[in-house]
């Protein structure tokens, strides 16, 4: 699913296409006022809108149901908008405990979600699209004790469906670098900050990628990611490791994260002009993923690390470890030769 729009945001030749939406607009009313809106079969329910919605208890809270006997009351762009899908609307206070920050999970959906968190000025403080597949899990919402606030449940497109809904507190996660990983290198991003040290495809008017040599052993990266603003537009530190490889090899990723972010295996052999993804998983938060894999013919690859969204509570700085299998050198004259011819060079 949308996996040239994918291509577009992810590996667009411009900054610009990697613009998150504005704030602006953020929520679209039906035409009728609250009071009036009906389901599909003419009655008003609960949970239609934030007039009548439904009421979420004490963290950890779960809730089940389905989407499509409601109608579509609302939508945001994070970052596809156009929705249609009807929508579910529950109503949060948020109790004094936890750490300020809330998770939004709806993995165990089984239909195309969105899923967004209005606070009490109806202004989007949290959105998510496709996370877990084609489901949505917003991993941190900052929230003020005593505050009120109202989770959407909605779809991409006109999507409905069985929707598993479930909040709890955000647990930090925090790493360090693996042992003996090779440090990214790149400066922490910043509020304007231009990447041109590995932003690869991203990088205007020249793309600019960071080369890795290959080895016997796997290869570790340490690096860091995260978003930033500039201007009116919000960006994603990405970063593009390229492997040069010379037979064809089996290539594996695995690692972890401190904030969601995507691994990615590209061909980079037709270069920048649409480089197609051929494997791809989110790591993190503290949930580490393996054996994403793929088998690269003779020429150039791209191993992509980068934030799987927009989200500005992705902080610069968060460390990620990325390790590289199957990427190995070409055989030496040592690794050639026979142990008989190495015993003369001692005669």
């Amino acid at each position: 699913m949308r996996l040239v729009t994918l291509l577009v945001l992810v590996l667009g030749m411009t900054a610009v296409a990697f613009a998150a939406p504005s704030t602006t607009n953020v929520h679209q009313y039906a035409q009728k006022p609250w009071n009036e809106i009906s389901n599909q079969d003419g009655v008003r329910v609960t949970g239609d809108t934030v007039g009548d919605p439904f009421v979420a208890g004490a963290l950890p809270f779960t809730a089940t149901g389905n989407t499509c006997s409601f109608i579509n009351d609302y939508d945001y762009a994070c970052p596809y908008t156009g929705s249609t899908s009807a929508d579910v609307v529950y109503q949060w206070v948020a109790t004094a405990g936890g750490t300020g920050s809330i998770t939004v999970d709806m993995c165990l959906s089984t239909y195309d979600t969105k899923v967004y968190v209005y606070n009490s000025s109806m202004v989007v403080i949290g959105c998510s699209d496709d996370y877990c597949s084609y489901q949505s899990y917003i991993a941190q919402v900052p929230v003020t004790t005593g505050a009120t606030y109202y989770i959407v449940v909605d779809g991409y497109g006109g999507s409905c469906g069985n929707y598993n809904l479930f909040v709890d507190w955000y647990v930090p996660c925090t790493l360090e670098c693996a042992a003996g990983a090779m440090l990214e290198g790149e400066p922490i991003c910043y509020a304007g900050y231009d990447d041109v040290y590995n932003g690869g495809c991203n990088t205007t008017p020249f793309p600019v990628f960071q080369i890795i040599e290959p080895d016997c052993n796997p290869i570790t990266i340490c690096g860091t990611t995260g978003v930033y603003p500039m201007d009116t537009s919000t960006y994603r530190d990405t970063d593009w490791f390229q492997m040069d490889i010379t037979a064809t090899s089996y290539i594996c990723l695995s690692g972890d994260s401190e904030v969601p972010t995507y691994f990615f295996i590209i061909d980079g052999r037709g270069g920048c002009g649409a480089p197609p993804i051929v494997a791809y998983g989110v790591a993190g938060a503290c949930a580490p993923i393996a054996d994403l894999c793929y088998t690269c013919d003779p020429g150039t690859w791209w191993a992509w690390a980068g934030p799987n969204s927009w989200d500005p509570s992705y902080l610069c700085g968060s460390i990620y470890n990325l390790t590289i299998t199957g990427y190995l050198s070409p055989n030496t004259p040592a690794e050639t030769t026979t142990w008989g011819t190495i015993k003369n060079l001692f005669n």
